[in-house]
């Protein structure tokens, strides 16, 4: 599974008080990430982690109102597994003992560099994973959650997937946005599944998904999940 392309599935929440670094990370991170919540102080960081599903959260240490390292302070009361990243332009040593409390998964220095908001993405998609939180949108209406294998609604029901079709969609979610043929299909459901077998089984997880007008077909190539 390429993790690249499971940044697709991420929502992040991004706060910093500098509104030319906010504008080029934010820009930067709407080019990996599935939804961008930008926001230029703490009090806004925290209403829209308190309304939204928040799967990773990167704050600017030193903010108005609300500083970086206290907005960390308040969702760890709440959630002690979400991955927090903590940006700054220095360290100094108080910052950086208070930080080692928050159980964070980076550190780093501002402005942020493209291989290392790539590098914390990567750390965060592996802690979601270790801890069973990566879920991934699907409609307004489905997800899909890693962990327990299945879909799940806003009302939090959720419709259990077989075998194959996990193996299926979760190949169609590491690789959202792009084409998997037909061949691929088979090699990750190690079985030779002929045109019909392969149509069946995806029209499973359509009628499963409810809305399914993010799953495309191409005629004779593969299938697509947008």
């Amino acid at each position: 599974m390429t993790k690249i392309n499971e940044f697709k599935n991420l929502s992040v929440l991004y706060a910093e008080d500098n509104s030319d670094l906010r504008e080029i990370t934010t820009k930067t991170l709407q080019l990996v990430v599935g939804n961008v919540f930008a926001v230029s102080d703490g009090d806004k960081a925290l209403s829209i982690y308190e309304n939204n599903r928040i799967d990773v959260v990167i704050l600017d240490i030193h903010m108005d109102t609300v500083s970086g390292i206290d907005v960390a302070k308040i969702i760890r009361k709440r959630n002690d597994k979400v991955p927090i990243v903590i940006v700054s332009g220095s360290i100094a040593t108080e910052d950086l003992l208070e930080s080692c409390k928050l159980n964070l998964i980076e550190y780093i220095h501002k402005p942020i560099e493209f291989n290392a908001l790539i590098k914390v993405l990567y750390l965060a998609v592996d802690r979601l994973k270790s801890q069973g939180m990566l879920i991934a949108k699907i409609n307004d209406t489905v997800s899909y959650d890693y962990f327990a294998k299945a879909f799940i609604d806003t009302n939090g029901v959720k419709t259990v997937l077989t075998k194959n079709e996990i193996n299926a969609l979760e190949l169609l979610l590491s690789h959202r946005g792009q084409v998997v043929t037909y061949a691929t299909f088979s090699n990750i459901l190690e079985e030779e599944m002929s045109d019909g077998a392969l149509k069946n089984l995806i029209l499973r997880i359509r009628k499963k998904m409810g809305d399914d007008s993010n799953l495309r077909n191409l005629a004779k190539i593969g299938y697509t999940l947008k």
